[in-house]
């Protein structure tokens, strides 16, 4: 709201109640109007600080991609590939001794 529609409605209020009246609630205005203007002053601080850490957010999100990128990808093995591998690894007693018990080299 510019200030033009705030005096032209401040003096309709002015007309309908008289001066006297007028002046009490021209004071109770007066503060609203001033908290209103500190609050819309504190909400486009807030909006200006959203929009600094959305532009470092998107910053951020792009540096990373560029990390990603560098990172090798390693191949992921599967349950089933471990547990063959392991399998590989397990070694009888029959391989290990000879039929006399003797250890085999």
């Amino acid at each position: 709201m510019d200030d033009d529609k705030i005096l032209e409605i401040t003096g309709s209020i002015e007309e309908t109640l008289g001066k006297d009246a007028f002046a009490t609630i021209s004071d109770k205005v007066g503060e609203l109007l001033t908290g209103n203007a500190e609050n819309m002053k504190v909400i486009q601080e807030k909006e200006t600080e959203i929009q600094k850490l959305k532009d470092r957010n998107d910053k951020l999100v792009t540096a990373n991609g560029a990390l990603l990128q560098k990172v090798p990808v390693a191949k992921i093995e599967t349950v089933k590939e471990r547990e063959e591998k392991q399998e590989e690894k397990n070694i009888s007693f029959k391989e290990i001794f000879d039929s006399k018990g003797n250890f085999l080299k």
